[in-house]
């Protein structure tokens, strides 16, 4: 596995995504960069509206720097930590039904988002492993590579 481009062994058998930190900082300093040009240059209602709404996307992108995806195959275990503030959740490989990309559209923005399904008692629950700005190729490399490392288990 030596030829992984999203994911890093972080000890035997457990690999962990890649560290997207340095995006997610710099996507956040650019906004809070707009976010004090406006708030500087262009005073009145339309400017300050501006600065809220940079200055929240750019916290966004901050807590989104704590996200993370674990594939545990010594104990055939998939952890996620979507954020900051969001619980980290556990799912046995053995749950796991299929990965799957959705495209949304999110403020004229369209976003590709990496998922996977898992088989639950009361039906279907989905858990988000990636997601970028308008990329479907990156996250199709990235289910691809995640298919890849579940198969070595051979569950």
């Amino acid at each position: 596995m030596n030829n992984l481009q999203f994911y890093q062994e972080s000890s035997q058998n457990c690999y962990r995504r890649k560290d997207q930190r340095l995006q997610f900082i710099a996507t956040a300093l650019i906004l809070f960069s707009i976010a004090a040009w406006f708030f500087i240059k262009a005073p009145g209602v339309e400017g300050y509206i501006t600065v809220v709404i940079a200055v929240f996307f750019g916290l966004v992108f901050i807590n989104r720097m704590f996200n993370s995806v674990t594939i545990d195959l010594n104990n055939n275990t998939l952890v996620q930590k979507s954020s900051l503030f969001a619980p980290t959740r556990t799912v046995s490989l053995s749950d796991i039904q299929g990965l799957s990309i959705h495209n949304r559209i999110y403020g004229l923005v369209l976003i590709s988002t990496a998922t996977v399904a898992i088989n639950q008692e009361n039906g279907t629950s989905h858990l988000t492993l990636c997601q970028n700005i308008m990329n479907t190729k990156k996250n199709e490399q990235f289910l691809l590579e995640t298919e890849q490392l579940l198969k070595i288990n051979d569950r």
